[in-house]
């Protein structure tokens, strides 16, 4: 029995790690895809791989202790219950996903607004240098302010669109997490009606109750879990679409001011 349960711990530590290399490994194939994506404009995310990797580790093993706990209590569980359960797992994935998002547009974000105050002008590999760079060589190009402002603006949104459109995307997917919170609540109410449909004069009603106890637990959990990490990653990605516009109206403003001057 010793040796039994010996194996039993060896086993549980190997699920959490091996959960938690698994992680690492989606959100590193997610990071090479921004990092390619970044290429395209030469810049590029300080220590995106590291982030990538120490995010979906954390996730990862969220993960692993979940499935652990549950495997451990040794309770007998329908097909409903587990995928209840399963909810906590696409809440964690999900959440690990939309984090690297936001922590990768923080990253790109602040390096923007120091170039764009840097007294001597942006940096190399900054979007802003390219903005300056194409607005200089529109202004050679169109003698009329109209076509200017419209070729301008046309590539104001194409390079705030490379940190927008990730933000904007994971904003609105984010709109998903409360409903894998409501999963493990529609079967956690499954479990309950099906509790109360076994209650009967022969029963016993407190072994009955405690069952249905457990889908209660199930129902709010997961809701509450879902909302716990929704609404601090929703606010977090509001406040940075507001840094993106304020910075996008700051590139606009150059046109503004270059075209005062020449006026």
């Amino acid at each position: 029995m010793e040796n039994l349960s010996w194996l039993l711990v060896v086993g549980g530590i190997l699920l959490v790690v091996a959960c938690g290399v698994s992680g690492s490994l989606a959100l590193l194939y997610r990071g090479r895809q921004m990092r390619l994506q970044e290429r395209q404009y030469a810049i590029r995310t300080p220590y995106l791989q590291h982030i990538a990797g120490g995010i979906g580790a954390a996730m990862g093993l969220a993960i692993g202790g979940v499935v652990l706990y549950y495997l451990s209590l040794n309770q007998q569980a329908n097909l409903i219950e587990w995928i209840g359960r399963f909810s906590y797992v696409l809440v964690a994935a999900a959440s690990g996903d939309h984090l690297l998002v936001l922590v990768t547009t923080t990253l790109n974000l602040l390096r923007e607004e120091a170039a764009w105050k840097n007294k001597r002008g942006p940096a190399k590999n900054t979007l802003g240098r390219r903005r300056l760079e194409a607005y200089g060589k529109m202004e050679r190009q169109h003698e009329h302010y109209l076509d200017l402002k419209s070729r301008d603006e046309a590539v104001v949104d194409e390079l705030i669109g490379i940190l927008g459109n990730a933000l904007l995307a994971a904003r609105r997917n984010l709109v998903r997490l409360p409903f894998y919170g409501y999963l493990g609540t529609v079967c956690g109410i499954l479990l309950m009606a099906e509790e109360l449909s076994k209650i009967n004069e022969a029963t016993e009603t407190f072994k009955v109750l405690s069952s249905m106890a457990r889908g209660l637990v199930l129902a709010f959990q997961t809701t509450l879990i879902a909302l716990l990490a929704y609404l601090p990653l929703r606010k977090a990605a509001d406040y940075l679409m507001q840094r993106v516009g304020a910075l996008e109206d700051d590139w606009s403003r150059l046109r503004e001011e270059r075209g005062d001057m020449s006026a």
